[in-house]
C-alpha cells in the first residue's frame, strides 16, 4: 500500500482511516467492501467492510440477533497487536505499531503545538517580537525582569513533550523551587516570589492538586513518601505547572494585573495571600497559593515544632533582582 508524504499523527489517522487498509495489514482480513465473510473475531457471526458516515472505513461484525459491533482499523490492531501494558495509552500505541508496519516516522501535533507555543513564547520574552513592547507598554518591562525565570518555565523541547503529561490538554511540569535556584543564581525567596506573581499575572499555571492527572498524581505521592522516609510527615505537594500560549488576551491580562499592582502602590507588600485577595479576589489568591502548609520533623527534639519549608524561609531584600 504506497502512502502519500505525511509527517504527523492527525494526518496519518486521517488518511488510513479513509482507507480499506484492513487486508494490507491483516491478511485474513483482506475482503472486498460490503461483501460478507465469516467473522474472524466473533464465533458464529458474519462480517464485512463498509465506510461509515464520516467516511471512515470499518470492520462490522453482526451477531445472529442483530446486534452489530463497529471497529475501526486502530480498534482492529489493539485487539490482535495491544497488549496489557499498553491498555492506558492503546489508542496512542495502536496508531504506533500501525505507523511502523508502514514505515512512518510521524510527529505527535499535540508535542508540535506545545513545542511551537513554547518557541512563540521566548520570541516574546527575549523581545524578539517587537509588536509586544509597542502593545504592551506597561507590561513589557516587567517580563524583562522576569526574563530569566520566564525563559526557564518555557523551556521544553518538542522531544520531551508527553501527552499522558499533560492538563487540560497542555503541557504538565514540576519542578522545585530550590532546583530554580541553583539554576538560575537566585535565593530560593526570590524563586518562590517571582513564581507567585507571574501566576498571579497568568504567565504560568500551578496546577490544583486535585485535579493532578493520574500519573501527575502519583508523581507526586512518591515524592511525599521520599519526604516521609527521611523524617518528615503532611506537608504539601510539590507543585506541577503548565504555561498558557502567550496570546493577545494573555498579555491582556497580564497588563490589566500590572497597572493594578502600579494602582495600589505596594509592589514590596502586596505578595501575601491576604493582600491578593484583597485587592484580586479569593479566587485569585488560591489560584496564586494553592495551600498553606508545614511540615513535621519526626526526629526533632520537640515533635511539635512546625518546620515550614524552605521555600517560605525569611529573606533579605538586598542583592534581589525582582522589583517586588
Amino acid at each position: 500500500m504506497s502512502l502519500p508524504l505525511m509527517t504527523t499523527t492527525q494526518e496519518f489517522e486521517h488518511y488510513i482511516q479513509s482507507q480499506n487498509a484492513f487486508g494490507k495489514v491483516f491478511g485474513n482480513l483482506d475482503m472486498e467492501e460490503d461483501e460478507w465473510y465469516t467473522c474472524d473475531f466473533v464465533a458464529g457471526n458474519d462480517a464485512w467492510i463498509s465506510r461509515d458516515d464520516v467516511g471512515v472505513y470499518r470492520y462490522f461484525s453482526k451477531t445472529r440477533w442483530g446486534g452489530t459491533i463497529s471497529l475501526n482499523i486502530f480498534d482492529v490492531v489493539e485487539i490482535v497487536l495491544g497488549s496489557a501494558d499498553d491498555a492506558e495509552n492503546a489508542f496512542q500505541s495502536a496508531r504506533s505499531l500501525l505507523a511502523n508496519l508502514f514505515g512512518l516516522k510521524l510527529k505527535d501535533e499535540w508535542a508540535l503545538r506545545e513545542a511551537q507555543k513554547y518557541q512563540s513564547n521566548l520570541q516574546y520574552i527575549r523581545g524578539e517580537r517587537k509588536d509586544l513592547e509597542r502593545a504592551y507598554p506597561v507590561l513589557y518591562p516587567y517580563v524583562q525582569k522576569y526574563r530569566l525565570i520566564l525563559e526557564y518555565f518555557n523551556d521544553h523541547q518538542e522531544d520531551k513533550l508527553f501527552r499522558v503529561f499533560s492538563y487540560q490538554n497542555q503541557h504538565v511540569f514540576f519542578s522545585a523551587t530550590n532546583r530554580i535556584k541553583d539554576k538560575l543564581g537566585i535565593s530560593q525567596s526570590t524563586a518562590t516570589r517571582s513564581i507567585n506573581m507571574l501566576t498571579l499575572m497568568g504567565l504560568i499555571v500551578k496546577v490544583p492538586h486535585q485535579k493532578l492527572p493520574g500519573r501527575m498524581l502519583k508523581i507526586s505521592d512518591e515524592i511525599m513518601s521520599h519526604r516521609i522516609k527521611h523524617g518528615y510527615v503532611g506537608g504539601k505537594r510539590i507543585t506541577f505547572y503548565t504555561v498558557p500560549k502567550y496570546s493577545y488576551e494573555a498579555l491582556d491580562f497580564a497588563e490589566k494585573i500590572v497597572l493594578k499592582l502600579q494602582a495600589a502602590g505596594a509592589w514590596g507588600s502586596l505578595l501575601t495571600k491576604e493582600k491578593v485577595a484583597k485587592h484580586f479576589g479569593d479566587e485569585s489568591a488560591n489560584r496564586v497559593y494553592l495551600a498553606e502548609y508545614t511540615v513535621k520533623k519526626v526526629n526533632s527534639t520537640d515533635t511539635s515544632t512546625l518546620i515550614k519549608d524552605a521555600e517560605y524561609i525569611s529573606f533579605g531584600l538586598e542583592d534581589d533582582p525582582i522589583p517586588f
